[in-house]
């Protein structure tokens, strides 16, 4: 597949992604929270492009968020102060997206999803720990929607491509190739916005990869082979409540967090046979896009995620929010 036999697909594609997520900074700290409570980080001024879309943790604490309209990433440390880690692109121009999904690599090295209308900046990059050097990873360019990112033990990326329905792998040093593209990650189109909405928010645990579909309302579990393919894929679970899944997470036991634009936490246990909710917009959630743990001290068992905010609509607008769970996450490969 070539992305520039799509180049006219991009506005459209920019467009919708904004349409889902309409279904200067102040900064907080806080200590361990009890299970269930709530906690506002960060809050962002939308008047200003300040819209938190990609949210990663590094093994120290440091928070790094994506404000998605500004090509921008931010990294929060952990005793609350904010900066500028890196611009990728400072023109973004509606409808395309920006910066959206993160990762962070062992080393500590910042990974971030571009999707824009220049083909000169489109794709996945990979920014120093330190934030001064940045390159493109070959071969991103061609993802159409490079969606959200995944790290594995042994360094392969993984990349969801939203409207593909497909993942990406990019092993370490070489350039990006289709791993796998299956009906079960392909949205339906469903939500009206005139393109497929599939494969979304992805995480890797004990050689395998889990992608929640948002169309599809499912999360799909894909099993890594000895080779490095993909083995055959099997639907964890599938519900209404689902619909439609953005971000995902996962805690030591293997339990899944997701998060939906109907402004939902959510908790599905590893079998994928119970679904509790553990947040609504009640709570403060605000079209949510994106989630992972916390791993500094007293953050163990916590999970921050972004509140989109898109449409505005009198709920806790653009921010940074985290909430006690109980139990700590997945630690980093």
């Amino acid at each position: 597949m070539s992305v520039v036999n799509n180049r006219t697909a991009w506005p459209l594609i920019g467009l919708c992604f904004a349409l889902l997520f309409s279904l200067g900074s102040d900064v907080a700290t806080a200590e361990r929270l009890p299970d269930g409570q709530l906690e506002t980080v960060v809050l962002y001024d939308p008047a200003i492009g300040e819209l938190p879309e990609g949210i990663a943790v590094d093994k120290v604490g440091n928070l790094f968020v994506t404000l998605a309209p500004l090509g921008q990433i931010r990294k929060i440390a952990p005793d609350g102060s904010e900066s500028v880690f890196a611009t990728l692109d400072p023109v973004i121009i509606p409808p395309a997206v920006g910066a959206i999904g993160l990762a962070v690599d062992a080393p500590g090295n910042v990974y971030a999803c571009l999707m824009s209308l220049n083909p000169d900046t489109h794709g996945v990059w990979r920014i120093s720990r330190d934030g001064y050097s940045r390159n493109r990873l070959p071969g991103t360019d061609q993802i159409l929607f490079p969606n959200a990112l995944a790290f594995d033990k042994v360094g392969n990326l993984y990349v969801t491509d939203l409207v593909m329905g497909a993942v990406w792998r990019i092993p370490p040093h070489g350039m990006a190739e289709v791993w796998v593209q299956d009906a079960l990650l392909q949205g339906d189109g469903s939500l009206g916005l005139g393109l497929p909405l599939g494969a979304n928010g992805i995480v890797y645990r004990h050689g395998e990869v889990l992608v929640a579909n948002t169309e599809g309302a499912r999360i799909v579990r894909i099993p890594v082979l000895r080779d490095g393919t993909a083995g055959a894929l099997e639907v964890v679970v599938e519900d209404p409540i689902l619909y439609p899944t953005d971000g995902i997470a996962l805690d030591v036991h293997g339990d899944i967090y997701a998060v939906t634009s109907t402004d939902m936490l959510l908790r599905i246990s590893f079998e994928g046979d119970s679904i509790d909710v553990l947040a609504t917009a009640d709570d403060g959630l605000d079209e949510p896009a994106s989630l992972a743990f916390g791993t500094g001290k007293g953050n163990r068992k916590s999970i921050y995620f972004t509140n989109f905010a898109f449409l505005q609509n009198g709920g806790a607008g653009p921010s940074v929010m985290k909430i006690g769970v109980g139990v700590p996450g997945l630690p980093l490969p």
